[in-house]
């Protein structure tokens, strides 16, 4: 987008009030405080899944911190590393989907703990169900 001048915009935005729309300014107001609102939920999500590492943070810093830079932290805190061109916000949701798949795997059916065996597709011999097909 190229730079406009004052006068660009005060023009704008008297012909949007003319027309009954809303300002430059106004929807510019409206953009950034939507995305403000998506940047706070995103920070209290990473923030509920995992206190005890945010717990050192003074009020201050977290609120000047935003959700990427929160979730990059706590990544590092897991030992995982983040690439130059990796979101680490969705990295930490596929860390947590995964986190919460293997304990629903391990509790089974309604809290019944099943097999591991059964779950990896390991017939009573021991051998991968998919091992049979990739042989032949």
């Amino acid at each position: 987008m190229t730079r406009k001048n004052a006068d660009y915009w005060a023009g704008y935005d008297a012909e949007a009030a003319r027309n009954g729309r809303t300002s430059s300014v106004v929807h510019l107001a409206r953009q950034v405080t939507q995305a403000l609102g998506r940047d706070n939920a995103r920070k209290q999500r990473i923030a509920v899944r995992s206190p005890h590492i945010f717990a050192a943070m003074d009020a201050e810093e977290f609120g000047r911190a935003s959700s990427v830079e929160l979730a990059a932290r706590e990544l590092r805190e897991l030992g995982i590393d983040i690439g130059d061109d990796d979101d680490p916000e969705k990295m930490l949701d596929m860390h947590h989907a995964g986190r919460q798949w293997a304990r629903a795997r391990d509790r089974g059916v309604h809290g019944v703990a099943v097999k591991s065996s059964v779950m990896e597709g390991m017939d009573a011999s021991g051998n991968s169900f998919m091992d049979k097909y990739l042989e032949g």
